[in-house]
C-alpha cells in the first residue's frame, strides 16, 4: 500500500511511502523556517508559488528536513508566528529522506515544552490549526501550555 504526499504541491507530483518503510517517531529540536530563506543562502531561489508550500525545521545541529505538509504540520503555515521559534517535534523521517512527518509539536518557552493549540473561549473547543471556529465562526486564540516532560 501507498501514501501519497506533497499532493498538489508544485515541487514533487507525489512521494509513495510503504508503511513498512516509516521510522519510529523522535523528538527533533529546532526551528522552522521557510525553506526559502535557507535555499536562499545557497543562491538558490524557489519559485514565487513554491516558496509558500515548504518549510523546514532546522535542528541545533544544524540538519535540515522538510516538513511534509499534512494535518501534523499544518499550524506552521498557517501561523508565522510560529516560525522561527525554539520548537520540538516529534515525528519520524522516511527511509532514504529527509523529509519529516510531524505528530506533535512543542513550542519551548525559556526550554520547557508547550503545548500549542488554538481555543475558542465561547464553544471551549482546541484545534491544532488557526482558523475559525467552525461551530460559532469566531476567532481561536493561540495559546502555548506547559506540559510535564
Amino acid at each position: 500500500m501507498c501514501r501519497t504526499f506533497f499532493a498538489g504541491l508544485t515541487l514533487a507530483a507525489a512521494l509513495c511511502v510503504p508503511a513498512a518503510h516509516a521510522a519510529k517517531s523522535k523528538d527533533y529540536t529546532g526551528k522552522v523556517v521557510p525553506l526559502a530563506d535557507l535555499l536562499g543562502q545557497f543562491g538558490v531561489r524557489l519559485d514565487r508559488e513554491a516558496a509558500p508550500q515548504w518549510l523546514a525545521l532546522v535542528t541545533d545541529d544544524g540538519a535540515v528536513y522538510p516538513l511534509i505538509r499534512d494535518a501534523g504540520s499544518r499550524m506552521f503555515f498557517k501561523d508565522a508566528r510560529l516560525l522561527n521559534r525554539p520548537m520540538r517535534l516529534t515525528g519520524r523521517l522516511y527511509k532514504d529522506t529527509h523529509l519529516l512527518q510531524v505528530l506533535t509539536v512543542r513550542s519551548l518557552l525559556k526550554g520547557k515544552p508547550h503545548e500549542v493549540y488554538y481555543w475558542c473561549d465561547i464553544c471551549q473547543i482546541k484545534r491544532y490549526e488557526k482558523k475559525k471556529c467552525e461551530c460559532c465562526g469566531g476567532p481561536m486564540e493561540l495559546r502555548e501550555e506547559p506540559v510535564e516532560k
